[in-house]
């Protein structure tokens, strides 16, 4: 919590965000910096009241400059976590592309689906068929369904799609189901395929949950959230990957890591922004990947 004689500093150094001597400004814009989110609040108040486009623009810069600071903090204390989860990899990245994302909103939207699956598991149920019946809640049920539109928005990235609309990408939807069956135990992974974001369902019996211990033979099925959770085989991945005439590579079949599948949909991201001519969220998302 900010004190009150803090917020009175702040009131006073936004106010001189008009300095015309760049030395002095500097300082200002350091002394501002050091309170983070607590300074967007009064920049924003002060954009609103701005009269100069010069002005405007340094409050902006100032704005983008804490949330990507606060970005850089939060992603590398989620993703140095001992078993760090998708869901708020995805929600930290969310933040920062969306502001004003209500977490709530998302959360209760996530534990309502995650109960009426729940509900519906039982432990006599084979691999295939709890694959079935999460199908069935999240795009029968639930409606939810994929823009495949190419190339790529960046509002297809956002949980806001989701809850509001029923849709998103293929990595929305992707980070989404690995969410929800990594709640309930479900050995689901995401995979390292190039050109697709593919999950893997794994046989985990003496395995531990531990993604470096699974194998080639561990591999059960593979499942493509975007087509509604559609299963296929091994088969059809090495055809895939002979059709774009990729070497085999082992991390093209097997899971890969929470915080790659991240650095990945960062990457998606990055390409969604540089179509859009966002350089404030490329830049961040540029400095984002310098530490993943």
């Amino acid at each position: 919590m900010i004190k009150f004689d803090e917020i009175k500093e702040l009131d006073a150094l936004v106010s001189l965000i008009d300095e015309p001597n760049e030395d002095m400004f500097s300082q200002i814009r350091n002394k501002v910096l050091t309170y983070g989110n607590h300074a967007i609040p009064v920049l924003e108040e002060a954009w609103v009241n701005t009269l100069g486009d010069s002005d405007s623009v340094r409050i902006e810069s100032l704005i983008e400059e804490i949330r990507t600071n606060v970005l850089l903090k939060d992603y590398s204390i989620w993703k140095d976590e001992l078993d760090p989860k998708i869901i708020d990899g995805y929600s930290i990245l969310m933040k920062y592309i969306n502001p004003k994302v209500d977490g709530d909103e998302f959360g209760l939207y996530f534990e309502k689906i995650f109960k009426e699956i729940w509900l519906e598991l039982n432990d006599n149920l084979t691999a295939l068929e709890k694959i079935k019946v999460i199908n069935h809640v999240l795009f029968s049920v639930n409606n939810i369904n994929t823009i495949s539109k190419l190339p790529a928005k960046s509002d297809g990235f956002t949980l806001k799609s989701l809850t509001e609309k029923q849709h998103g990408n293929a990595y929305l939807l992707g980070t989404f189901y690995i969410s929800i069956v990594q709640k309930l135990n479900i050995p689901v992974y995401g995979v390292d395929l190039p050109g697709h974001f593919v999950l893997v369902y794994m046989d985990d019996v003496g395995k531990q949950k531990n993604i470096h211990n699974y194998g080639g033979e561990d591999v059960m099925f593979y499942i493509n959230p975007a087509n509604a959770g559609a299963v296929f085989t091994h088969n059809e991945v090495r055809h895939y990957i002979n059709q774009m005439n990729l070497k085999l590579m082992p991390e093209y079949f097997l899971p890969t890591s929470n915080v790659n599948i991240i650095n990945r949909v960062i990457k998606e991201l990055l390409s969604a922004y540089k179509i859009e001519d966002n350089q404030p969220k490329i830049d961040g998302l540029k400095s984002l990947l310098s530490i993943t």
